[in-house]
């Protein structure tokens, strides 16, 4: 047997080593440039609390709408959704009975304003006396009242609207027996709404009529100032609220029925701010540019509730530290700035 010779591989090894025995420098990271930038220095200050309370939107205006006499429905002429006027006709009682009635009445006063004017002139010729032509002016009287009684009762045998609004549902259809108490329709304004809450008793004590808040209707995309206009003067045993309604004012976006939260304030609380403006988002993440040994960091921070251009900082930034308000898209973590 033939033994190989082994000096080709030692061959390679050597040339390999000899390669990988020069000197290779890593290239050189040029320096960010200095950046001209304005600084803010972050303190902590007072911010009002608020106590988020949820409610609904309801209309400041609504009824719902019976005869007020007893009859069958003969027509029909408002539907849910409708808008109608007040006065307009909504409904159609039968009422023929009451319709006889009144013609009774009205021929028993006839007959009484002829028998007036008979004893009216009795009266003048001395064939009846005083006291006989009174008893005959009370009994016209009486007639008279039944007249515009049972015209008036004919009357609301046609149901008209109370009031500007849109009809909202329907209860009965024509052929029901309509009658006092039993509603027809319901309707309500939807130009007057409000935003009627139920608020704790540790809130209700500072509550007064006409104090405003902020109030935010997310269904309608709506942020708005509702003032208060009725507290309940007692708490609801079950829960332990107050009942409080605020009236919003006119928004199209607005709709009754919709779910909405007013901000009631209870005190003030020590808060790190900045502007909106110095927060920058990645991701999910959201950093500030802190100033440090003259400097910019880009540092993490928790963001919190922002109002009138400021969020608050809930982690991540101390009191006293400096910060860029407004960092242009060109600024870069560690590059050195000139305080603008």
């Amino acid at each position: 047997m033939k033994t190989e010779p082994l000096f080709f591989p030692m061959i390679s090894t050597a040339l390999l080593l000899a390669g990988c025995g020069g000197h290779h420098e890593a290239p050189e990271i040029e320096p960010l440039p200095p950046v001209s930038v304005e600084t803010v220095t972050v303190e902590a200050h007072d911010v009002p609390v608020f106590e988020e309370v949820v409610g609904t939107v309801r209309p400041r205006k609504e009824a719902q709408v019976a005869a007020k006499v007893t009859g069958r429905v003969l027509e029909m002429t408002a539907v849910p959704g409708l808008e109608v006027a007040q006065g307009e006709v909504m409904a159609k009682l039968e009422v023929g009975e009451l319709e006889a009635a009144l013609r009774r009445a009205e021929a028993t006063l006839a007959q009484a304003d002829r028998e007036l004017d008979r004893y009216r002139k009795l009266r003048q010729t001395g064939a009846a006396t005083e006291a006989e032509f009174e008893q005959i002016e009370s009994q016209r009287r009486i007639a008279m009242a039944t007249v515009e009684e049972t015209r008036t009762m004919v009357e609301n045998a046609t149901v008209t609207a109370p009031f500007d609004g849109t009809v909202t549902r329907k209860f009965l259809e024509p052929g029901d027996l309509a009658s006092p108490g039993r509603p027809l329709f319901a309707m309500e304004d939807s130009s007057l709404l409000r935003l009627e809450i139920n608020v704790a008793e540790s809130l209700a004590g500072g509550l007064s009529i006409g104090d405003a808040f902020r109030v935010e209707v997310a269904g309608a995309g709506a942020d708005l100032e509702a003032a208060v206009s009725e507290i309940a003067p007692s708490a609801d045993v079950g829960s332990r609220t107050f009942s409080v309604k605020l009236d919003l004012p006119e928004n199209d976006q607005l709709r009754a029925g919709q779910f909405g939260r007013a901000y009631l304030p209870r005190g003030q609380r020590q808060a790190l701010t900045v502007p909106e403006t110095a927060v920058v988002s990645r991701g999910q993440m959201d950093y500030v540019f802190v100033v440090e040994d003259g400097a910019v960091r880009l540092r993490i921070v928790r963001t919190g509730g922002s109002q009138e251009g400021d969020i608050e900082i809930l982690a991540g930034l101390d009191g006293g530290e400096a910060i860029v308000p407004a960092p242009p898209a060109e600024l870069r973590d560690g590059q050195p700035i000139q305080e603008g």
